[in-house]
């Protein structure tokens, strides 16, 4: 107990006292400055930063508000935020009375005792009088808090009993009302308390008991809603990507290179296997024959053409020369044939000449 003692005087030593405000002998209140006793202290290593939270929290006489300060302390705030604490005094205060100032400072002793993890926060208590409500929404505008933590009895609001009887309940009333965000934290033994009766119902369901033998719309394969990524492989999308951006065919996966070289290595070897491949029969016989092959009907028809594609005879020199000979003959009388013909109308035209000169002359000398 002694050990605990002075380790607790030893972290309340770790901060230091700063400037305090104390406005409740006036009995006035300014946009800036309501009716309270301002007490403000700083961790040793405390400094401010742009990422410095301010937080508040509702302490009072009651357990609840304490589990509230110290799982704040425990779970929310880090080295160099600032922590908020408002106790609000609901009944008039006589002025010349400075019993409330110990009571702050005592209230003030025992939040620094709650820091547990000796982190280097500043705290300022706000031992305020007035009405509750109207209280923190003033202190809410001067701070502008990131969260706004309250603590609660545990009471459920699920039957009408309880909701009747929590009208006036303040973490109803933040929830409902407050312009920043809010926890309200249950005591731990209520929250073990309402697990356990929830873990040992025998009526409880979980979500597969729920659906039985259906089956759920996120698991169907028809399903295009709750697909988040499409099931492409690595080469479709790479494939897409490249497409995208329009890069060049390397990028690519889906299209090969033209292989240039696997492409002569093939034509080689086709002409290797052609030029050792053994003559066929029929090519043997065509050659003993003095005959070609035929040629391949482009139209892929195999059936016989015209006699003109038919086998030919082959021919020696001198019936080439005779077939020649001939050939010379047969155009020379073609050719005397044809100047004879155009001879003949050139001479009967002139004896019809004459003979129309002779009948002019023989009517003149008449």
């Amino acid at each position: 107990m002694a050990t605990e003692t002075l380790t607790r005087s030893r972290e309340q030593h770790r901060f230091q006292s700063h400037v305090a405000f104390d406005n409740i002998p006036l009995g006035e209140s300014t946009d800036y400055n309501p009716i309270a006793f301002t007490l403000n202290a700083k961790h040793d290593g405390y400094q401010s930063s742009r990422r410095s939270r301010t937080f508040m929290v509702g302490v009072d006489d009651n357990t609840y508000s304490d589990h509230a300060l110290q799982w704040l302390l425990d779970e929310l705030v880090d080295d160099g935020d600032e922590v908020v604490c408002v106790r609000v005094i609901e009944t008039a205060m006589r002025l010349t009375n400075t019993a409330y100032q110990e009571a702050a400072q005592k209230l003030m002793a025992g939040v620094q005792a709650k820091n547990k993890k000796n982190l280097a926060i500043s705290l300022v208590l706000e031992y305020a009088v007035g009405k509750l409500h109207n209280t923190f929404q003033h202190l809410i505008k001067i701070y502008q808090p990131s969260m706004l933590i309250v603590g609660t009895k545990g009471r459920s609001l699920d039957s009408v009993s309880n909701a009747f009887f929590n009208r006036s309940s303040f973490s109803k009333y933040c929830l409902q009302y407050s312009p920043v965000p809010v926890v309200v934290v249950r005591p731990t033994e209520k929250r073990e308390k309402k697990r356990l009766k929830r873990a040992q119902d025998p009526a409880r369901q979980s979500y597969l008991q729920m659906l039985p033998g259906q089956k759920h719309e996120a698991d169907s394969e028809n399903s295009s809603i709750y697909e988040l990524e499409p099931n492409l492989s690595a080469a479709e999308e790479a494939h897409r990507v490249a497409v995208a951006n329009g890069l060049p065919a390397k990028y690519d996966p889906t299209l090969k290179p033209l292989d240039t070289d696997a492409i002569l290595r093939h034509a080689s070897r086709s002409r290797r296997s052609l030029a050792m491949e053994p003559p066929t029969a029929e090519a043997v016989a065509l050659a003993e024959s003095g005959r070609l092959p035929a040629e391949p009907d482009m139209n892929g028809d195999d059936t016989e053409s015209d006699e003109d594609d038919d086998e030919f005879e082959v021919t020696t020199g001198e019936q080439a020369l005779k077939k020649e000979r001939l050939h010379k003959m047969e155009s020379n009388e073609g050719a005397v044939l044809k100047e004879m013909i155009q001879r003949k109308p050139s001479d009967e035209s002139i004896e019809e000449e004459s003979d129309e000169g002779d009948g002019g002359a023989k009517t003149a000398t008449q």
